[in-house]
């Protein structure tokens, strides 16, 4: 069986392709069991996010300046979906973030030892209500999303 590696994921940003060093998307769900008189006695949904992390050479950073340009500064780039996907001859995988708001951390770490290419640090946050959805099937649970309107 021919598996998927990091080597065989594109990342679709909006409507760029970038090639990424690293991608993380984590999400943080809050759900938790409740207790009667000390005993687990069900659960309750909780806060519910999911965030990461995409490291990109420079190369790949220039593609994000050329729309922060183009938005007016950094902070004013507009949401972006995230789309993973993957795919060998025997699996596939798709994974898709949405309205995700990226940001910048580590800008620049250079040595002058160092014989790698520049690397740079674009954290971000998921802000859409159809926030993740592994393989085409949501993580949210609909009834709590449709809950919030339009």
């Amino acid at each position: 069986m021919h598996h998927i590696s990091a080597s065989d994921v594109n990342v679709m940003m909006g409507t760029t392709l970038v090639n990424l060093e690293t991608f993380t998307l984590n999400i943080e769900d809050g759900s938790t069991a409740v207790k009667t008189r000390g005993i687990s006695h069900g659960w309750v949904n909780g806060e519910t996010s999911a965030s990461g992390e995409i490291t990109v050479d420079t190369e790949n950073l220039k593609l994000m300046i050329d729309v922060a340009k183009t938005a007016g500064s950094f902070q004013s780039m507009p949401l972006v979906d995230v789309i993973c996907s993957a795919k060998t001859v025997d699996q596939s995988l798709k994974i898709a973030a949405y309205g995700c708001k990226i940001t910048m951390s580590k800008v620049l770490e250079a040595g002058k030892a160092s014989g790698n290419k520049l690397e740079h640090t674009l954290p971000f946050v998921v802000t859409d209500k159809r926030f993740v959805e592994i393989d085409g099937t949501p993580y949210l649970g609909q009834d709590r999303v449709g809950e919030l309107g339009d």
